[in-house]
């Protein structure tokens, strides 16, 4: 399966978003950009009815589905934004869904998708068990079981955000930091950056405690981990998704991996000089161009800030172990 977007594809979800979502603001930060020592702009995905950038894709699909007639409810596993966006979506469409969550899930993503009425289930240790435990399950034709990052819809939903990071932008841009999770975030945007600004170099930031999509790139092959074990949910997955492995091979120039401790860091860093505390997948691109500084002088540089659901205990730790780091 092809998951590459056309420009035609993300243009119809355009058509589609813009009836549920405001375009996100794209804006230069002045103190990131002076710690870093470059221009450093950040596109705020995390401003949504989800609190992430996964609304997009929901939308998009859900579409599709309630005019096809065919499915009757969808299923899917999560570590949380995925899910909740999915449960938006659907209590838009009037399309009952069930979302699994894995043993350990952020709370306050929890209690976002449970806003939205889903039914949820807690089953596995992971997200890609989640996946596994769904698998087995004897489901109706018409429910339909969808793993985020292995569809087209959803995938295409992501590349408006590149689209829209070309028509906001008046400079040329040099490089776009991306976390990955399942791929389909860096997927999508790279799908309409590599032809409307192929210039641009595109680099992805994982986990190193979840870096399947690395390894991957590295061996341009799907590569899975034995465990995912980073605090940071959104890019927690240890099975790479071949088709979207297959899909980061053709749009995405380096993925780099920073640890967990770089990625609370970098939340602390955030919440000091944007004033919003930021989740860890979200602040992961913030993470690799802090970890990569000595090579972005005098380069035009553009963040994807992917979510900020953030539960109390996690927000805690941030607060009282790792902030005031950026104002040093």
């Amino acid at each position: 399966m092809q998951l590459r977007p056309s420009i035609n594809k993300t243009l119809s979800s355009i058509d589609i978003i813009r009836n549920y979502l405001s375009e996100t603001p794209l804006e230069l930060e002045k103190g990131i950009s002076s710690l870093i020592g470059t221009d450093i702009y950040l596109k705020h995905e995390y401003k949504s009815p989800v609190n992430s950038f996964k609304a997009r894709g929901a939308l998009t699909l859900l579409h599709r589905l309630a005019n096809s007639g065919k499915v009757t409810k969808v299923i899917t596993a999560s570590t949380g934004n995925h899910g909740s966006a999915m449960a938006y979506a659907c209590k838009k469409f009037g399309m009952p869904i069930t979302v699994v969550v894995p043993i350990g899930t952020d709370k306050s993503k929890v209690e976002l998708i449970r806003m939205f009425d889903a039914d949820l289930q807690i089953l596995g240790n992971d997200l890609d068990e989640s996946k596994e435990i769904i698998r087995k399950m004897d489901l109706p034709d018409s429910v339909l079981f969808i793993e985020d990052g292995a569809v087209l819809d959803i995938v295409a939903g992501t590349s408006t955000i590149g689209y829209e990071i070309t028509r906001q932008l008046e400079e040329d841009l040099d490089i776009l930091f991306v976390p990955i999770g399942n791929g389909s975030l860096i997927g999508g945007i790279g799908s309409v950056l590599k032809r409307l600004s192929p210039s641009t170099r595109i680099i992805g930031v994982q986990s190193e405690l979840a870096p399947c999509m690395s390894h991957s790139f590295q061996k341009k092959i799907a590569v899975n981990t034995k465990s995912c074990n980073t605090f940071a949910g959104g890019i927690a997955v240890r099975i790479a998704i071949s088709e979207a492995v297959d899909l980061m091979l053709e749009v995405v120039d380096d993925v780099i991996l920073v640890s967990d401790d770089e990625l609370k860091e970098a939340m602390a860093i955030f919440l000091n000089l944007v004033d919003v505390l930021v989740e860890g997948a979200g602040a992961a691109a913030l993470a690799g161009a802090i970890k990569m500084k000595k090579k972005l002088k005098n380069k035009s540089v553009c963040l994807i800030v992917s979510g900020s659901n953030v539960d109390k205990d996690l927000r805690q730790d941030i607060i009282t172990n790792y902030v005031g780091l950026g104002k040093s």
